[in-house]
């Protein structure tokens, strides 16, 4: 694994090797071990995962859900996200339905 394929996967993955799938994981665990700047990259992400779970956690305050849609419903809606006042009748033309093959072969 390049440093540049371990930074890709810590940044989809996060710095938690058990989270890894088995090759990247032992890939960037044996780069860790042997690449100082890899192991930069980890302490890093580790410090930003610790800060980011280290805010506390603020509730939104009651009723804004219902605010916000209540809101929404009292604007007028440009035409093309209005609902439509009719539904179209089916032509009769019917998509195509695909083959089925039956599991295992």
């Amino acid at each position: 694994m390049e440093r540049w394929q371990f930074q890709d996967a810590v940044d989809r993955f996060g710095p938690d090797f058990a989270r890894w799938p088995v090759a990247e994981r032992l890939a960037g665990e044996a780069l860790v071990s042997t690449d100082p700047a890899a192991a930069a990259i980890l302490a890093e992400a580790c410090r930003l995962r610790d800060l980011i779970g280290s805010t506390p956690k603020v509730a939104a305050p009651r009723g804004l859900a219902a605010r916000i849609v209540a809101t929404a419903l009292a604007q007028d809606l440009p035409e093309v996200l209005s609902p439509p006042t009719s539904v179209p009748e089916p032509t009769g033309a019917a998509l195509p339905r695909p083959a089925h093959r039956p599991l295992g072969g």
